[in-house]
């Protein structure tokens, strides 16, 4: 990653900065001493008394000594000393951000864009616990905090340690699923009398989200990376051929297992991640169609089935933030956790896995999370991550759009209401991992329906960050103007949160060129209105390399978009369009305008003349670039050429320089004559040349 997008994404430390850590907000503050009065404090988190809170402390008693648990330690500080220090490690941290990962974080995510949270947690500490004899389980950066699992006298040596904060045991997730007749259906199941040829028995559950209407636009969640946290998912069922043929299936991950396979022999293991990802992205003509049947997908299995169904919260927090390095958009989780928690707990900021789910909506991502289906047995309340400030909690209806009887209920314990929106989660037409279809049930299959209507908004508005997705689900759902702890604000509408009266696409235009060009690029906007009829609109835009043509019109039409690079940075060069238009629900859509300029290529050469070697510098941004030189007469014959290596790789530096020298010599070792020669130099994407001129 060039320097440019770097300082894009890091907000350089000066005087005071906040960190989020669920819905606290720690400030560390710069101190100045007579010695060095640019130093900054260790940065260090408030110190919890006692350190093993009660709760955990009478469950260590409560066990055999010998006994293992699991537990999270929570550390101090992350070994950050001075501002220097910070800005070093943040440069660090931003290297190792996909690409997608820092896209979405410039859309959609809070500022700055990369934070203390960012930073890994300190080797050191985690070196110490295992000489200990303690096994590391999961390392959370955004927690500062390793999960263990030890005996109690292991966990009693670690509390004395003095970089250790926090010591709270691993909540656990049991799921009950809730009594739903299932259905067994044969593996292309006829059409029932009413339905919709195209989607099956799939288009009841759809429709009562008003999804359709956004398919027959075009509309498929097409860009949006939709990571899902599960138990196993079988690949080979015909609902992800689509998926799997496309390569749109990006990263799997197990996080029971260590490694990347997230596919199971054991059907039992397999069938409840199978039913959940084919709800939102499953696709076979006239039987089942996923509400975001043309995402992207990435697959985290994190709960293990066994005869307890019992998973443990750990692998919840290391999945998300898996998921944001990664790039994900949207994290779907049908899951959650009140074993260990109470309700009490469900205040936003207590359970370990809910501040994890609000610090992913804080970096860009949409989280969506099911009620739970605890509301006709005693805890009766949502769960844990569902209680997030930022997560949309999910719950559950029939078709006919009454409540279903299971669905948990708010309020969170902070009285914010819950759920959020409803959808099917009574007889929802999903997959089966014997390889058919099924009808199951419960806010699991509510939760992916709404993942996917997440994706199309994502689709057709991508600069919406978590917060407006949210707001859009909630004002536009069925009883939006009356909320309650029982359906929140209702069955969810994709069309209007959508706001898609006047349709404009694409959302984003993309631009490139290398830094230095001036040749105008130019790319169309299309406007229709999907109610039908004409619409009038003005569109603009307040940067002054972009232009529009025309700048106002009627539905349908078009518009030009017109960009000039001359006077624009090497990097991301991010700006808009702005649509307006009368009487819509959108009545002011942002068009995202991105033109990445190829950083310039920098050439240095000495000396010029020269007579026994001529050393040739070129410096790039990025280390990765490939770095070609040729030497060639100047009637074009070749004469040398360098082996063609990244700048790292041939012995340059972290900064992308690249050294070599030319002793003047031909490809056979033969010394050439006087004379002027040409270098070719590739690199960045473009080639340049520079006249040398040896004498003797």
């Amino acid at each position: 990653m060039d320097y440019v997008k770097r300082k894009v994404l890091t907000k350089r430390f000066k005087g005071l900065f906040w960190v989020s850590f669920g819905s606290i907000l720690l400030l560390a503050q710069l101190t100045f001493s007579q010695e060095k009065s640019a130093a900054l404090t260790a940065f260090e988190y408030p110190v919890e008394a006692p350190i093993i809170d009660v709760k955990t402390q009478t469950y260590l008693e409560s066990i055999p000594s010998d006994s293992a648990v699991a537990v999270w330690v929570f550390f101090t500080d992350k070994g950050i000393k001075s501002s220097g220090e910070y800005n070093t490690a943040l440069d660090m941290c931003t290297r190792q951000f996909t690409e997608r990962s820092i896209r979405r974080r410039i859309l959609r995510g809070a500022t700055p864009h990369v934070d203390f949270t960012d930073l890994p947690v300190r080797k050191e500490y985690l070196t110490e616990l295992e000489n200990y004899g303690i096994k590391i389980r999961t390392i959370s950066k955004w927690l500062n905090a390793a999960s263990i699992s030890g005996n109690r006298g292991q966990i009693e040596k670690v509390k004395d340690l003095p970089y250790v904060r926090a010591i709270k045991k691993v909540a656990r997730f049991i799921r009950k699923n809730p009594m739903v007749e299932e259905k067994q259906l044969n593996r292309l199941g006829k059409l029932q009398e009413g339905q919709v040829s195209g989607y099956g028995k799939s288009y009841a559950q759809l429709a009562q989200l008003r999804v359709p209407e956004l398919h027959n636009l075009g509309y498929s969640g097409k860009g949006v990376l939709i990571t899902i946290l599960d138990t196993g998912y079988w690949l080979g069922h015909p609902a992800f051929s689509s998926i799997l043929n496309s390569g749109r299936l990006v990263a799997t991950h197990d996080f029971i297992n260590g490694d990347d396979n997230v596919e199971d022999q054991n059907d039992q293991q397999r069938d409840h991640g199978t039913s959940v990802w084919s709800a939102v992205g499953g696709f076979v003509n006239d039987t089942l169609i996923g509400a975001a049947y043309g995402a992207e997908f990435a697959l985290a299995k994190t709960e293990q089935v066994d005869s307890e169904v019992v998973s443990e919260e750990d692998n919840w927090v290391a999945a998300v933030e898996w998921a944001d390095s990664i790039g994900a958009d949207v994290v779907t989780s049908s899951l959650g956790y009140n074993n260990w928690y109470t309700y009490q707990d469900m205040d936003g900021k207590t359970a370990r896995c809910t501040i994890a789910a609000d610090l992913a909506v804080s970096k860009g991502i949409v989280v969506t999370n099911c009620a739970g289906n605890e509301r006709n047995n005693d805890w009766h309340y949502i769960i844990a991550p569902a209680d997030g400030y930022g997560v949309i909690a999910v719950g559950a209806v029939d078709l006919q759009g009454d409540i279903a009887y299971f669905s948990s209920m708010g309020p969170t314990s902070d009285l914010r209401i819950k759920p959020d929106v409803d959808a099917c989660g009574v007889l929802t037409y999903c997959a089966s991992s014997s390889g058919g279809y099924t009808y199951s049930g419960g806010t699991s299959l509510a939760t992916p329906l709404i993942a996917g209507v997440c994706a199309l908004i994502l689709e057709v508005h991508s600069n919406w960050n978590p917060a407006k997705v949210r707001e859009a689900l909630q004002s536009t759902a069925s009883q939006a103007d009356y909320p309650d702890n029982s359906m929140g604000y209702g069955i969810a509408d994709a069309a209007k949160a959508s706001g898609l009266s006047l349709v404009v696409s694409p959302q984003t235009l993309n631009f490139t060129a290398s830094f230095g060009d001036t040749q105008f690029q130019e790319d169309t906007l299309s406007l229709t209105n999907w109610q039908g009829g004409g619409i009038k609109w003005e569109a603009y835009s307040s940067s002054g390399w972009i232009t529009v043509s025309p700048d106002s019109g009627i539905t349908p039409d078009s518009i030009v978009v017109r960009v000039n690079p001359s006077d624009l940075k090497a990097g991301i060069n991010v700006d808009s369009i702005v649509v307006s238009a009368q009487d819509t629900l959108n009545s002011h859509q942002k068009i995202n305008v991105i033109f990445t300029l190829a950083p310039e290529v920098k050439i240095r050469t000495f000396p010029n003349p020269f007579s026994d070697s001529l050393t040739v510098i070129v410096k790039t941004a990025d280390v990765s670039d490939k770095v070609k030189i040729s030497v060639f007469t100047v009637a074009g014959e070749l004469v040398y050429q360098f082996p063609e290596k990244s700048g790292f790789d041939s012995g340059g530096n972290e900064n992308g320089i690249y050294e070599r020298i030319w002793y003047g010599r031909n490809e056979h070792g033969e010394e050439t004559g006087s004379g002027v020669y040409l270098l070719k130099i590739d690199a960045g994407g473009k080639s340049r040349i520079v006249k040398v001129a040896k004498i003797k």
